[in-house]
């Protein structure tokens, strides 16, 4: 990083990773969490309680929907220069960090964390070759290359409505491989020829549930899509107490990064068994996230001269400079235990 970029920056008031300034944002932000979830600690209330119900309602909010896929549609560039060079997964990696020993294994690079996080997927939903796999919300494609360098007879189905996104897989899988394909709409808008009903042995999903409101509806959509006996896991950000501010990112600041976004309580997917019948679940320690969230904090600044004043304008360098600092904050405090991921596994019967 340039001396004169870091300086004018600084001058805005957007200071780099590691500095002084940022560091002490974030401990303020941390305690400002580790403080909330003191307050809500053994709160284990419904979210009805709170006025939101993932057993009604629309599939996703549809006021904010295009206002989600904005936040997957930034500039290529800027996805880039922070996600790992292998897959481009933008969600936790895993380090191997768990409740009984919340430490984080540093020898771990970013994209050797990332192939961590895909080995458990595999493993907890029990992937096996000649498998035909949906991904729900694949992202930039990771999880689908994983899965096709890893087995060589499954066939792999991505849902994606991101342009930015979708035009990515199909430059970079969908064109070179005829054991993939792509659906760039939402679920809900799917069409039987575009996705077929039991057709599919795993859906898989990686950070899509909490775009979702109603799990109830969502779910007898993939019951309809699976074979009999087919499995579905689903990994998601999950809050262990029920956090009311939580529930809707428009009480929060999570609304300027995940508008319509939701954090339910580790309990809430648990709740459903009518379409699917629930297996299993896990809780993943929240300071993986947080080790993930830095790592690409620290390559976002390591990037910063290529994207500003290319790509970014001073304020989208404030704004995702904000971004990786308070999510980091979320995960963190005390040592992951209250915020983290979860694994769901569900089963047709």
């Amino acid at each position: 990083m340039s001396k004169e970029i870091i300086k004018l920056l600084a001058d805005a008031n957007i200071h780099s990773y590691g500095s002084i300034e940022i560091e002490k944002f974030e401990k303020q932000m941390a305690r400002y969490f580790e403080r909330e979830y003191k307050r809500w600690q053994g709160n284990s209330e419904l979210p009805e309680q709170y006025n939101l119900s993932s057993f009604e309602g629309e599939l996703a909010k549809k006021e904010t929907n295009s206002e989600t896929i904005e936040h997957y549609n930034n500039e290529f560039a800027l996805y880039q220069a922070f996600l790992d060079k292998e897959f481009m997964a933008y969600t936790m990696a895993y380090y191997g960090a768990d409740d009984n020993s919340p430490v984080i294994n540093e020898k771990l690079s970013l994209e050797q964390a990332q192939i961590e996080k895909y080995k458990l997927l595999v493993e907890r939903a029990e992937i096996k070759d000649g498998h035909n796999i949906l991904d729900l919300g694949c992202g930039f494609g990771g999880f689908m290359k994983y899965l096709l360098e890893t087995f060589p007879n499954v066939t792999v189905t991505g849902i994606n409505p991101s342009v930015v996104q979708s035009k990515y897989v199909t430059e970079s899988l969908i064109k070179y491989n005829s054991r993939c394909k792509l659906v760039s709409k939402y679920i809900g808008e799917t069409k039987s020829d575009e996705i077929a009903p039991n057709s599919y042995d795993r859906i898989v999903s990686i950070g899509a549930l909490e775009h979702f409101t109603n799990f109830d509806l969502l779910f007898k959509h993939l019951e309809k899509i699976l074979k009999p006996g087919g499995k579905c896991l689903h990994h998601i950000i999950v809050s262990v107490d029920t956090i009311p501010q939580f529930l809707n990112a428009e009480s929060t600041l999570m609304a300027d990064y995940f508008p319509g976004g939701h954090i339910w309580p580790y309990k809430e997917l648990q709740r459903h068994n009518k379409h699917l019948r629930f297996v299993n679940s896990w809780y993943i320690n929240g300071l993986n996230y947080w080790k993930t969230l830095d790592e690409w904090h620290k390559r976002y600044w390591d990037s910063i001269e290529h994207l500003y004043p290319k790509y970014l304008t001073l304020n989208e360098v404030e704004h995702w400079n904000k971004y990786f600092s308070l999510c980091k904050a979320i995960f963190l405090p005390n040592r992951g235990k209250s915020n983290g991921n979860a694994h769901y596994l569900y089963e047709k019967t």
